[in-house]
């Protein structure tokens, strides 16, 4: 496709009602009921995406709701319709509601579409099926593109708990908050970011998830969509390798931090056979380590003293941190064996993490 859709304009001539362009004799078009909201998902960036369902949805809608006409109506045109159309944009999702639900009262079918990718998910469009659902009418779900999903799909990452966040507050204080609070969550982080925040969200990232696997999209589905897959603390330097990185629309898909725990584990196996490497550690983690080495050596090789290290915080008591390192440890090794280890890594008791170890083991039973 050139830019100006003709390629995609010519496969819809070739089907206008998208009955069967697959040529299935088994594949009918869906009869979808009156009166019902049709939550219709779209491309997020190349037209030719729309599946023959979701096109069948939007032509065979009377009222079709929308976050902004002005981009859904390139859509719209491409599909050769002329819709009535409602704006649910944020600010008026709530008075766009009573127009929905009296068109739904006289039998006629909506259709709910976001700019881009399906709505209600980090767009407007809850509220409106909210109410729906509450006057008792039909909600159908038209399965369609999802920019963090797509991604997550190359990104490589091991199968596990995912948190959507979408975008990261727009203040950057409290954006800086919120990203400390997530980071300690035991799941890969999914976000979504525009060109004029994304330098500062990515060095963010680099400071505080350094070591954790992180896979960029940019422009996804577009002429020049990218993605990578890099260490957080690399982030700022590939925008910076290009002039023309700091442009489109992002995902970011943050690998967990017991994920990259695991494989730090898997890659460097630590000396005293676990098979755990010293992870949650900093640039300075090499030199700590000579200085315990010497503390045990002037013990004449005695068991492991407690290390009063106070330059990383993880507090088994309070740190949701501390439940992350711990929960990641017992995936590879023993209460005791992961006990001694975190006590390494902090400044709290070996029988503080032995203790909250069996906990968690109790707790997982």
């Amino acid at each position: 496709m050139d830019g100006s859709g003709k390629v995609f304009l010519m496969s819809l001539e070739v089907n206008p009602h998208w009955a069967n362009p697959l040529g299935l004799e088994a594949q009918r078009p869906q009869h979808f009921p009156a009166a019902s909201l049709l939550v219709v998902g779209t491309p997020i960036g190349n037209l030719s995406d729309l599946s023959p369902r979701a096109a069948q949805a939007l032509t065979e809608s009377s009222l079709l709701a929308c976050e902004d006409p002005r981009v859904s109506r390139k859509l719209f045109d491409a599909l050769g319709l002329r819709p009535r159309l409602l704006s649910i944009e944020q600010h008026r999702e709530a008075q766009s509601i009573p127009d929905i639900l009296e068109h739904l009262r006289q039998g006629g079918r909506c259709a709910l579409i976001s700019d881009a990718g399906t709505p209600a998910i980090s767009d407007p469009g809850h509220r409106v099926v909210q109410a729906v659902r509450s006057e008792g009418f039909v909600v159908i779900p038209i399965p369609g593109p999802s920019a963090f999903v797509a991604l997550a799909s190359v990104s490589g990452f091991s199968p596990g708990p995912i948190w959507f966040e979408g975008f990261l507050p727009q203040r950057e204080q409290a954006a800086s908050t919120r990203l400390e609070r997530l980071l300690g969550l035991n799941a890969h982080l999914a976000l979504y970011e525009a060109p004029h925040r994304i330098t500062k969200t990515a060095a963010m990232l680099a400071a505080r998830a350094p070591l954790r696997k992180l896979c960029i999209g940019r422009e996804l589905t577009k002429r020049f969509e990218e993605s990578a897959v890099m260490l957080a603390k690399d982030l700022p330097d590939w925008l910076m390798a290009q002039s023309h990185r700091d442009r489109g629309e992002f995902a970011l898909f943050l690998e967990s931090e017991r994920s990259a725990f695991v494989a730090r584990c898997d890659k460097s196996p630590d000396s005293d056979g676990s098979g755990a490497s010293h992870a949650f550690t900093d640039q300075n983690e090499g030199q700590r380590a000579d200085q315990t080495k010497g503390q045990r050596a002037d013990q004449n090789e005695g068991p492991p003293a407690e290390d009063t290290s106070e330059d990383v915080e993880l507090s088994p008591s309070y740190s949701i941190q501390g439940r992350a390192l711990l929960e990641a440890l017992l995936a590879v090794m023993a209460p005791a064996q992961a006990a001694r280890l975190a006590q390494r890594l902090s400044k709290d008791r070996k029988t503080d993490w032995y203790q909250m170890a069996m906990q968690l083991k109790s707790e997982n039973q």
